[in-house]
C-alpha cells in the first residue's frame, strides 16, 4: 500500500534557536530517492535552515496515519525544485485513531460480472468496510462478497453497497453491509472485539 502520494499534505520541522518551527507544505512529486516539495511563499524567512545538508524532520499526513522520518535536504530551494531525501528504512507510521485496522490480514472476495475479485481491505468496522481496487466502482453499486477472516475465525458473507468513492485516491472505496446473517454478524463482532483487545 502506498503511504506517500503527490498532493498529500506534509510538514517540515526544524529547530530555530529555542523554538521548533513547522512549515506546512505539499508533496509535488515522488522520485525513487527523494520527495519534491511545494513550499509555501513564506519559506524564504527560513532559508538558512533549508539549505543543502541541513537536518530536519518530515511528517506526511496519510489516510492511515502520520508518516514520520528524519532526513536532510539534498537540493537547495533556490534551484528548480526543493526536495528532501527519502529513506524508506527510516520511515515510521503512527496510525490515526479513527482507523481500527491498519494492516489488514483479511481476504475480501467480490463477485461481479461472473468473476471473483480478490481485493485488499485497509479498514473494517462493524458497520462498514474500506478496500482497494483497480476496478472502478460507482456510488450505490451493489454486489455479493465475502470476508475471509484469519486464523479460522470464519467467513462472513453479505451484500455490499458502495457508499463512498475517495475523492483523492480513486482506488479506495467504502461499502456498507446488508443481507448479513445474524451468525455472520456475531462472527464480525467477535473478530472486531479480538482485534481491538489485542492491538496496541
Amino acid at each position: 500500500m502506498d503511504l506517500l502520494k503527490p498532493g498529500q499534505k506534509l510538514s517540515i520541522f526544524f529547530q530555530k534557536d529555542s523554538n521548533l518551527v513547522e512549515i506546512s507544505c505539499t508533496i509535488a512529486q515522488l522520485l525513487e530517492d527523494r520527495i519534491v516539495i511545494d513550499l509555501p511563499p513564506y519559506f524564504m524567512r527560513y532559508i538558512e535552515f533549508l539549505d543543502v545538508g541541513c537536518k530536519l524532520t518530515v511528517k506526511v499526513f496519510s489516510k492511515l496515519g502520520t508518516v514520520d522520518f528524519n532526513t536532510i535536504i539534498i537540493s537547495s530551494p533556490l534551484e528548480e525544485a526543493f526536495s528532501v531525501e527519502l529513506d524508506y528504512n527510516a520511515m515510521k507510521l503512527t496510525p490515526g485513531e479513527e482507523l481500527p485496522v491498519v494492516d489488514a490480514v483479511e481476504t475480501f472476495n467480490v463477485f461481479v460480472d461472473d468473476t471473483v475479485l480478490k481485493l485488499r481491505t485497509f479498514e473494517i468496522s462493524t458497520v462498514y468496510l474500506k478496500f482497494y481496487s483497480d476496478r472502478k466502482f460507482v456510488m450505490d453499486e451493489s454486489f455479493e462478497c465475502e470476508l475471509v477472516l484469519p486464523k479460522n475465525y470464519g467467513i462472513i458473507k453479505f451484500r455490499a453497497t458502495i457508499t463512498e468513492v475517495d475523492p483523492v485516491y480513486d482506488n479506495e472505496f467504502k461499502v456498507s453491509y446488508s443481507n448479513m446473517t445474524e451468525d455472520d454478524r456475531q462472527k464480525l463482532l467477535y473478530y472486531m472485539y479480538l482485534y481491538s483487545n489485542n492491538s496496541d
